[in-house]
């Protein structure tokens, strides 16, 4: 699973500590949690931290990809394994 970050659009980074503040510049755009922890310099477990009080303040807005919510069933799983077998 994939979570983009973005600053919410009314965000004034300036009413922020300078933590915050460095995410939600670095935030502008929709950057992925990775890549934010890897901009910022903090620990993952940190950012997460971090983000989770800028989401609860409405500071920033998350879109997580939903990838898993399309995974084939467990009836198409089989029908492919026994296609690929009878090759």
């Amino acid at each position: 699973m994939t979570s983009q970050v973005v600053a919410a659009p009314s965000v004034d980074a300036q009413e922020v500590d300078p933590e915050l503040e460095l995410i939600l510049s670095v935030c502008a755009r929709p950057v992925s949690v990775a890549e934010l922890a890897s901009r910022s310099g903090f620990p993952l477990g940190v950012l997460r931290v971090l983000l989770a009080d800028l989401l609860d303040r409405g500071q920033v807005m998350v879109h997580t990809s939903g990838w898993e919510r399309q995974r084939p069933d467990a009836q198409t799983l089989r029908m492919v394994l026994e296609r690929i077998r009878e090759l």
